[in-house]
């Protein structure tokens, strides 16, 4: 069972109805819905924010790269990179219940800094917040969104219709690589 892509809007908020899907994977629920909110970032958000990145980074990574690249995302996404790069893009935050859990940002066609908690993914909550930078892209007339996918996002990315273009590597410490595919997606 996962978030149904349908959802109806409520003010700014986000009402979402989880319904036994094909697959029938249990998720469990209370009373049926999950409270869920798209809110525009705040400083006053950072330090969760930042938080979401890092056990994002801390929990996924691992099982895609050796640890001197699982520390090279680590030092991208420092407290000090942050602070500089978060006032200057667009940010979007995700909430379940009142509890930020995911976070994407971007900057002119590029979505950036794009992570889901663990806990919380496959569950559609992804795609609802990736949908929310896709159309903010769109309103401002590009014809193409770009973004930088993580070996263990691009089955994700694939399945929004994103398409790789360039595969890169950058050498890290001790003879070690950190591997990572730039995706770009044509906007209809």
């Amino acid at each position: 069972m996962g978030v149904q892509d349908g959802y109806k809007k409520n003010k700014q908020a986000l009402i979402l109805s989880r319904q036994p899907l094909v697959n029938n994977r249990n998720v469990m629920c209370i009373g049926g819905k999950i409270h869920v909110e798209i809110i525009d970032y705040k400083n006053e958000y950072f330090i969760d924010v930042f938080d979401v990145v890092h056990k994002t980074i801390g929990e996924i990574y691992p099982k895609y790269y050796p640890a001197q690249a699982v520390e090279f995302f680590h030092n991208h996404h420092s407290l000090e990179n942050m602070r500089k790069k978060l006032p200057n893009e667009y940010t979007k935050i995700i909430l379940e219940d009142g509890k930020i859990i995911g976070t994407g940002s971007v900057d002119k066609n590029e979505i950036n800094r794009f992570f889901v908690l663990p806990n919380f993914q496959n569950k559609g909550y992804g795609k609802i917040i990736l949908k929310e930078l896709e159309n903010t892209i769109k309103k401002n007339n590009y014809k193409k969104i770009t973004l930088a996918s993580s070996l263990g996002a691009v089955f994700f990315y694939r399945k929004c219709g994103y398409e790789y273009y360039d595969y890169k590597i950058i050498s890290v410490e001790e003879g070690q690589y950190l591997c990572y595919l730039e995706m770009e997606k044509e906007i209809d």
